[in-house]
């Protein structure tokens, strides 16, 4: 006869490490026998368990509920221990006896309905950020004897506690350096003047030695250390850690309220404590803020000005290796701003897509010169070569940190709608719209310029290209863009003010001081500061070396003098700056320019985009250069 398998797991044969929780209690409801797992869970002497009234050990557990002379079937129960955590305890009898019963403890999460229904108040501790939010002010303006007493009050509120402290903590020196007190607790205990405590004992000590909340749910043993050594006759206690900035700073308690706390109150009043601790610190941190907006802003500003300079630099570096496209690269610039421009891409956007386009061609570098300046046309050999270099362009910026997607301007402007171009074949959407915008000027500039091996194909052959590519290899929009601009645009390198190599504009505030202004104009190594207004940022006026030159000091070396010149640098801006402003606009020709500074007699103009943002300052220098350049490129079409 086949023995019959046993398939059910006996009691011994349970792993040691399961991590049940259980207990066997007699009918005097005493415990006899627990679980290791219980036994570390309830954190008390072995003592104080075994042989004790289950009632000592779960005190919030309601043991009137158990019915002893319910034998056949289990009973449930539902109770907060001292620790703040939801159980579930499932009671059966024991086979074989008559006066002995197993119970079984399970955690519960903090949501279940049970719960909610028995503190109904907890959906509403977990949903007040709203009326903290409401005490921020109250405890911001508060006189600073009495701000953690306002915080403390809300913190009473918040979970319908009676008493409660805060200790301001120095982790460093591992001490207690400030505590306030709610003003109820006398009605419950007597704290002494000037009391000091410390931080390796007291109800706290374990919040500060683990840096999490910590809950006792059962009256503290307080026949010994009655209001000694930090020990308070609280009912109930739950301790949170204040941390700011991944530091403790404080810890914060509250205490004697009929219910007992759970984890739900922890968490909220964690949450509450870093909203106190951020409007504590947060006056400090604008102070400490508003001081390094400034150098913030002028760090960025010519970190800006060094990477146009840059940027300018290593397009004419690569102007000079490839002569027969000289150029090319300012005139692609400026056709892809103009673009960007009608297309309603935003200013930050269109200053990053012409420094873009300004090295677009910069892999080009990596090519052999002989191939670049080939009078005729490529070989398939060559021309494969020559399609690196978008990839080489990549591998030449990759380590540069651009506020703009410059590298993937460079690595996509071949590519293609359909996927038909190089080096990579990607399509539609994985194209960002810099390199769409680049890939149509950069065909148009090289369709109406002059080449070795070629006259300019015109504005007819032109169109047909784009047309029959619209929407297929060319973003649509783009192309309408580009068609729309060159039938009104004559595409030339220095026709507009815009596209001159304008020298940066030094910004600067209102509330810059003399001091400040001529420290920015030296190390810019420029001659024009502008002045924005705070409100709108439009130019209000202008601070140039002949302005610096009238407002220096005129003293020696006498201590009154040297009093005197120290109050003159710290006139600010806009005691000091010219309201008159000469501005341009960037789409002004050249001659017109000329004209104005002529007729006005002065030596520069502040050019503005159509945002009205100020883009760079022409000098006469650069007029005069740019004019040349014209003259010179008439005469050669003339003869």
């Amino acid at each position: 006869m086949r023995q019959r398998q046993d398939f059910f797991l006996k009691h011994g044969e349970l792993p040691k490490g399961f991590g049940l929780s259980w207990a066997i209690f007699n009918d005097r409801l005493e415990i006899i026998r627990l679980s290791e797992t219980l036994y570390s869970q309830v954190k008390k002497p072995i003592a104080a368990i075994v042989k004790q009234p289950m009632s000592a050990t779960f005190p919030n557990m309601d043991v009137d509920l158990i019915d002893l002379q319910c034998r056949d079937s289990e009973q449930l129960l539902h109770f907060i221990d001292t620790h703040g955590h939801a159980l579930q305890a499932s009671i059966a009898a024991i086979e074989g006896t008559d006066d002995q019963w197993c119970i079984v403890f399970t955690r519960l999460s903090l949501d279940e309905q049970w719960l909610m229904e028995l503190h109904p108040d907890y959906n509403l501790a977990i949903q007040s950020s709203d009326d903290w939010l409401q005490q921020i002010e109250a405890v911001m303006t508060a006189k600073p004897d009495m701000i953690f007493k306002t915080a403390l009050q809300q913190g009473l509120a918040l979970t319908h506690s009676q008493v409660g402290y805060l200790h301001i903590y120095d982790e460093k020196h591992n001490k207690i350096l400030r505590t306030a007190w709610t003003d109820k607790v006398k009605l419950y205990f007597a704290i002494p003047d000037n009391q000091i405590y410390l931080a390796e004992s007291g109800i706290w000590a374990e919040t500060i030695h683990t840096k999490q909340a910590t809950i006792h749910n059962e009256p503290l043993d307080n026949s010994v250390k009655l209001q000694k050594d930090g020990y308070f006759a609280f009912k109930n206690h739950l301790c949170v850690p204040i941390r700011y900035r991944k530091k403790l700073v404080g810890i914060i308690g509250v205490g004697n309220r009929d219910k007992p706390f759970t984890n739900v109150d922890a968490k909220s009043l964690s949450i509450y404590a870093t909203i106190l601790w951020h409007c504590v610190e947060l006056p400090r941190t604008m102070n400490t803020m508003m001081k390094q907006s400034v150098i913030i802003k002028d760090q960025k500003e010519k970190m800006t000005q060094i990477l146009v300079q840059l940027i300018g630099a290593i397009s004419e570096a690569l102007e000079l290796k490839d002569a027969y496209t000289a150029g090319h690269q300012k005139s692609v610039a400026q056709l892809s701003y103009l673009m960007g421009e009608k297309l309603g891409l935003p200013t930050d956007q269109l200053e990053g897509l012409k420094l873009g386009a300004l090295i677009h061609d910069i892999g080009k570098l990596a090519i052999p010169s002989q191939i670049l300046a080939k009078p005729s046309r490529l070989t398939p050999t060559e021309y494969e070569l020559v399609k690196q270099h978008p990839l080489q362009g990549a591998l030449i910026v990759d380590e540069v940190e651009f506020p703009w997607p410059i590298k993937q301007m460079i690595l996509q402007h071949h590519e293609r709608l359909d996927g038909s171009g190089y080096p990579d074949g990607l399509k539609g959407k994985d194209i960002i719209i810099e390199a769409k915008i680049i890939a149509v000027a950069d065909v148009a500039d090289s369709i109406l310029s002059h080449r070795p091996y070629r006259p300019s194909m015109g504005m007819e052959a032109l169109n047909d290209v784009l047309m029959d590519g619209r929407g297929k290899i060319f973003d649509e929009n783009v192309v309408d863009a580009c068609l729309d601009i060159l039938a009104i645009h004559d595409l030339k390198t220095a026709e507009y003010v815009g596209s001159l190599n304008l020298d940066p504009a030094v910004i600067i505030e209102e509330y810059h001081t003399l001091e400040h202004v001529e420290s920015m104009l030296l190390k810019a190594k420029m001659n024009v500061a502008v002045v924005l207004s705070e409100q709108n940022r439009l130019p209000i006026g202008v601070i140039d070396k002949n302005i610096l030159a009238f407002w220096h000091s005129p003293f020696i070396n006498t201590a009154a003098e040297r009093a005197a010149d120290r109050s003159l640098l710290n006139k600010r801006a806009h005691q000091i700056m010219e309201h008159k402003i000469n501005i341009i606009a960037e789409n002004t020709i050249l001659k017109d320019a000329k004209v104005l500074m002529e007729k006005h007699a002065i030596d520069y103009l502040v050019v503005q985009n159509l945002d009205n943002q100020v883009i760079g300052i022409v000098t006469w220098k650069i007029l005069a250069n740019a004019l040349m350049n014209e003259l010179d490129e008439e005469r050669s079409m003339q003869s």
